[in-house]
């Protein structure tokens, strides 16, 4: 598989909000398939970003970005730990709790799919995060 060193130029702000989408797109076009490629996306460093995507406010970015961090937890269970250790449950939390449907649905597509095939210690990082998330989400409530 060719080198995805361009990757690690994500745009960064400022940027046309088109260049993202686009970016996010082709990230999840690059992702959706055999482990290999899916290794191929995360040697490229892109988990941090694409966590920091899901707090973006507009549908036309969030939607690629879940979907590509959805291929990644696909993967194997090292390559779910890639976005895990990313700290992806706050931001597919505050999605779950805040987004309009379509992108709930594909935040709980994600956790679905982290959930339903991680080894057993895997799954219990996602939920212990959850509500650690949850308790410090509680008491930063006015």
């Amino acid at each position: 598989m060719p080198s995805l060193d361009f990757i690690k130029i994500l745009p960064q702000p400022p940027f046309e909000q088109e260049v993202l989408t686009d970016a996010c797109w082709a990230l999840s076009y690059l992702s959706d398939g055999t482990n290999d490629k899916i290794q191929a996306v995360i040697e490229a460093g892109v988990c941090l970003r694409l966590v920091e995507l899901l707090l973006h406010p507009s549908p036309s970015v969030l939607i690629p970005a879940l979907r590509t961090a959805g291929n990644i937890v696909t993967g194997d269970d090292m390559q779910t730990q890639a976005v895990i250790a990313a700290d992806i449950i706050g931001p597919l939390v505050r999605l779950l709790q805040t987004a309009e449907f379509d992108i709930k649905k594909e935040a709980a597509w994600e956790l679905l799919n982290a959930t339903s095939g991680s080894n057993p210690n895997q799954i219990k990082e996602w939920y212990n995060n959850y509500f650690e998330f949850k308790g410090s989400a509680l008491m930063d409530a006015p």
